[in-house]
């Protein structure tokens, strides 16, 4: 018999109400609620995420809806969006996505998710990413959802076989890097450069077809 669903404190309300404001006249008040419970049930479910899961309700809910307003618009906003997929998201797609954010700033939306996440990231990540001067800023394990991918424009996936759905017009990418899980420090620092110089040919990758366009 499946367990019962985590039930939603009355927190998720405020955390909803909130967002509302944000994206009124953009996405319905209800469309929220329903992004803001369903975000709670995924991040509680089976206890792997205890602490500080309200703020992590609201700050998962506001990239899944920011998402869902990137997938729905007519026309992008010329930022690209790339989403990083590993099995937990505790290594190498935070490696991934922090590396991303450090390179391009506000060139690209970065996102990252796993099919299978973890309580929390891979400490030794955060160590050796700032041994490198990249850091790791309120990131935390968040589950895969469809509006993720249907919010990217590229979809990065690591390790996470079939579990991230396939759908038209996204470029997808599947790197074959070494689980962080199973090394120890050098094996996560070559780990780590090898995904350094993965995202800066995804850099060049991206900033190339701008550049053309714009010659």
């Amino acid at each position: 018999m499946s367990a019962a669903p985590p039930e939603v404190p009355d927190v998720a309300r405020r955390i909803a109400g909130r967002l509302a404001r944000r994206y009124r006249g953009v996405v319905g008040p209800e469309t929220v609620q329903a992004v803001v419970d369903d975000s709670y049930r995924l991040l509680a479910r089976g206890a792997r995420i205890t602490r500080f899961l309200p703020s992590l309700t609201a700050h998962f809910a506001a990239d899944r809806l920011a998402a869902i307003v990137r997938a729905e618009a007519a026309e992008r906003d010329g930022v690209p969006s790339v989403l990083f997929v590993c099995v937990e998201n505790s290594g190498r797609s935070q490696l991934a996505a922090a590396v991303l954010r450090a390179l391009a700033g506000d060139e690209v939306v970065v996102m990252s998710a796993g099919s299978d996440p973890a309580g929390r990231i891979i400490p030794a990540v955060a160590e050796v990413l700032d041994e490198i001067g990249v850091p790791v800023v309120d990131e935390y394990p968040k589950p895969l959802t469809d509006d993720l991918v249907r919010g990217a424009d590229y979809v990065i996936t690591m390790g996470c076989g079939d579990a991230c759905p396939v759908l038209p017009g996204r470029h997808y990418e599947d790197w074959e890097v070494a689980d962080p899980a199973a090394s120890g420090r050098e094996g996560l620092r070559a780990i780590r450069d090898e995904i350094v110089e993965r995202v800066e040919a995804l850099v060049a990758g991206i900033r190339e077809p701008a550049v053309g366009a714009r010659g």
